[in-house]
């Protein structure tokens, strides 16, 4: 039986009052639509409907409740009470409720359900309420007539209820979520950890001036979600509907498992340098959702965004009204940032995918400057493959065929992506060029120096893994034009905080976003470069959703303390206590705190250097002395 939550969280007063209302649903259903046709032995009839829904959105109480309601109050007004009757449909709304609620009503959950409900309710009990009552002469003859009424009566109830399930319901809850009600669905929405929005550290207040259904847009767009619902067809529908802004832009298209926001982070420092209006579209944010669309390195202001979201408002209803669907949180912000780039007439537009490639709302661009693939690994294993092949593939979907530089850019991967998007470019007619390795050179403390392709570069940004994203944003930029003392300039002075950031020197602290093994990895060679043998304290925390063991294996080195902490105000976030415990499964051995200032502390009382890391949703709930954003 599927318990992914479903359904919408009501108070005690909604439930009463949906119980109210589908109870009295069920009695026209029942005792005024029924069919039964003459000289027949079986009768039609959906009462059980209405409650099958109060089952599923407020419980078995409630179902139990309403369909005994049902068949009092039906029975008084027609055939007179029967109280082993009412018993029975009593039993039949319990046991709805307890297979349905909250749970996704999926075709073999209803098929189970009403079967288990058929046969041990409407067959066997009440073939002996029959012969106790006296309405057949023996329990073999009530049973032979409830059998024929079952077989009659159960593919169309399956039929329905399906049917009000599966087309009903979803634009149902839909209009809620965007109403700022609590809504629980199927894993169909953004990224992992991609679509935790907000205009602040708390919940974003309703824009003055704006009506209520504005400010309830607002909400749900700043609303937390788990997975993209991966698709173009939503996002299409409503650019189309806001005059198509996407088709003004020129976009450089980033997509990959690491570093893409590196990568971003260093093409529009280049770009801007170079003198060239830029504006960078990227996730996810530590802390306001403004981050994530900036021009020329601001990012885009309140006004501009309440602005901008009222407008696609308007396009998501009509779309939602039109398609029965309504755009998700990733989907509406992709909108918002055309609009905005548009507006601004920008030379370039820097692109983060959030998700994959083919299906992520970015890539609704019908062509670009170039496509552009950070290094490819496994992640998010469940929506894009099960292996770096299939990844590849659909990460190297971005590649397309009216690319203004006619090249596809790529850092070194491994043989297999290099075989997929070299096959992805021959299909599409560009040329893919691999960033070849730099001339070595040393370090700044965590940032490194070198030189790639005569030019002398000075990465803003910490850590060893940034050699790779600098010669990759210095491949795209040569194509474009942009003079090496621009690109100098550019590499030295791009911002990404959260990417193995120095937050302090006394105690060194350092913060890292990486959360996958390939992250991992690249952590931790750049800790034996510039801090090799220390011992630090490594603060976790990571999402309810995350496979944690491979990156605890890898962060589990000697000299390695750990004190796991919980993301706050996360639906998803593991709690810390949990976490110790998933971490003792595999032999590594910490503390728990609940939160991240208190994770500090402790970690301070060791002495030694502290890592904090798992997470990019932890930055915000550094102490603010510790923030640079």
């Amino acid at each position: 039986m599927q318990k992914t939550k479903f359904g919408v969280a009501l108070t005690p007063l909604e439930k009463i009052t949906l119980t109210a209302a589908m109870t009295a649903l069920s009695i026209v259903l029942c005792r005024f639509l029924g069919y039964s046709p003459a000289n027949t032995m079986f009768r039609v009839e959906i009462g059980f409907l209405p409650i099958a829904l109060v089952g599923l959105l407020a419980g078995p109480l409630y179902s139990f409740v309403g369909y005994g309601l049902s068949d009092l109050i039906g029975s008084l007004v027609t055939t007179g009470m029967n109280p082993l009757i009412l018993a029975c449909k009593a039993a039949f709304g319990l046991i709805l409720g307890l297979f349905l609620y909250r749970r996704r009503p999926s075709l073999p959950l209803i098929l189970l359900t009403l079967f288990v409900v058929g046969a041990g309710v409407d067959v066997f009990l009440m073939s002996a309420v029959f012969k106790t009552m006296g309405y057949a002469p023996s329990y073999a003859a009530a049973l032979y007539t409830r059998t024929i009424n079952a077989l009659v009566n159960y593919p169309i109830r399956v039929a329905v209820l399906y049917l009000v399930c599966r087309f009903g319901l979803p634009p149902l809850l839909s209009a809620l979520k965007r109403r700022g009600r609590t809504v629980w669905g199927a894993k169909d929405e953004r990224p992992g950890a991609k679509d935790e929005f907000s205009y602040s550290e708390t919940e974003a207040p309703a824009p003055s001036g704006k009506t209520a259904d504005g400010a309830d847009f607002k909400t749900y767009a700043n609303s937390f979600q788990t997975v993209s619902r991966l698709g173009l067809e939503r996002e299409t529908d409503l650019l189309a509907r806001l005059g198509n802004p996407e088709k003004n832009l020129r976009c450089l298209h980033i997509a990959g498992t690491n570093g893409k926001g590196s990568v971003a982070a260093y093409l529009s420092a280049i770009l801007c340098k170079a003198g060239s209006t830029v504006g960078l579209y990227t996730s996810p944010n530590l802390v306001r959702v403004n981050e994530r669309i900036s021009l020329n390195g601001a990012p885009i202001g309140d006004a501009d965004l309440d602005r901008l979201l009222e407008k696609v408002e308007g396009a998501a209803k009509d779309g939602e009204a039109a398609r029965g669907e309504a755009p998700t949180q990733f989907e509406i912000w992709t909108a918002i940032a055309f609009l905005y780039f548009s507006e601004k007439k920008v030379d370039y537009v820097v692109l983060e995918t959030g998700l994959g490639g083919e299906f992520d709302a970015t890539n609704v661009i019908e062509g670009n400057v170039a496509a552009i693939l950070t290094k490819i690994d496994l992640d998010h294993v469940e929506y894009l493959g099960d292996t770096v092949e299939k990844i590849a593939g659909t990460k190297s979907k971005i590649i397309k065929a009216a690319c203004e530089t006619g090249c596809v850019f790529s850092a070194p991967q491994s043989p297999e992506a290099e075989r997929v998007i070299r096959r992805r470019a021959a299909e599409v007619g560009v040329t893919p060029v691999f960033s070849e390795p730099p001339a070595p050179g040393d370090f700044d403390l965590i940032s490194e120096r070198f030189s790639y392709r005569g030019i002398d570069l000075a990465p803003s940004l910490g850590g060893l893994h940034q050699i790779e994203n600098a010669c990759l944003a210095c491949d795209v930029a040569l194509k474009l034009g942009v003079d090496p003392d621009a690109i100098a300039a550019g590499i030295a002075a791009a911002r990404h905080p959260g990417r193995f950031e120095l937050l302090s020197r006394d105690p060194v602290i350092l913060y890292d976003g990486g959360h996958n093994p390939n992250g991992i990895t690249a952590l931790n060679r750049s800790l034996d470069r510039y801090f090799p043998g220390a011992k630090m304290t490594v603060i976790f925390a990571c999402m309810k959703d995350k496979e944690i063991a491979p990156s605890l294996r890898l962060l589990a080195e000697p000299g390695r303390d750990f004190v796991f902490t919980t993301v706050q105000n996360n639906p998803r976030a593991l709690p810390a206590d949990a976490l110790r415990e998933k971490a003792a499964e595999l032999g590594i051995a910490g503390e728990s705190r609940d939160n991240l200032s208190d994770a500090i502390d402790a970690a301070k009382e060791k002495g030694d250097m502290i890592l904090v890391c798992g997470s990019l949703y932890l930055y915000a709930d550094l102490p603010s002395e510790l923030r640079t954003v």
